[in-house]
């Protein structure tokens, strides 16, 4: 059964495809910092109200994923924003995150440079996103 994108419910099945990735647990080994994703709403795709999420990464590890406020996320180390639609399109694989960093499609607030090197970790996040089934407000019939 689908989940809401960026629920509560979502946030741990995130976390629980992190902590079980081995992939992204090698990649992500020296990663030290919280990362906040801001996720800035959009009504005309049904999101209404923007959201944060705080992942609390250290050494290849998610000790926490949470739904917070835009706020909260925005006190992490490092902050990456964009609307909704955006961060719908890195779920799904159609955006890497790097790239879309890069590229100004997603706002980044911390060093570059160090997101770069854990480019692999970025990319393994990505999909272990891909792999939860989720429900997108702005998706016909949900």
């Amino acid at each position: 059964m689908p989940i809401e994108a960026f629920s509560d419910d979502w946030a741990a099945q995130f976390k629980d495809q992190i902590n079980s990735s081995a992939a992204y647990r090698e990649s992500a080994r020296g990663w030290r910092w919280t990362v906040g994703l801001v996720v800035e709403a959009e009504p005309d795709r049904s999101f209404q109200v923007g959201r944060g999420v705080v992942l609390d990464l250290y050494e290849g590890e998610a000790r926490a994923v949470q739904v917070t406020d835009v706020e909260a996320a925005q006190d992490c180390a490092f902050v990456i924003s964009a609307p909704y639609s955006r961060w719908k399109q890195v779920a799904q694989k159609e955006l890497d995150p790097t790239r879309g960093m890069l590229q100004g499609k997603l706002r980044l607030k911390g060093n570059l440079p160090t997101i770069v090197r854990y480019n692999k970790a970025a990319r393994e996040l990505t999909e272990c996103t891909s792999r939860i089934d989720v429900a997108w407000p702005d998706d016909p019939l949900q």
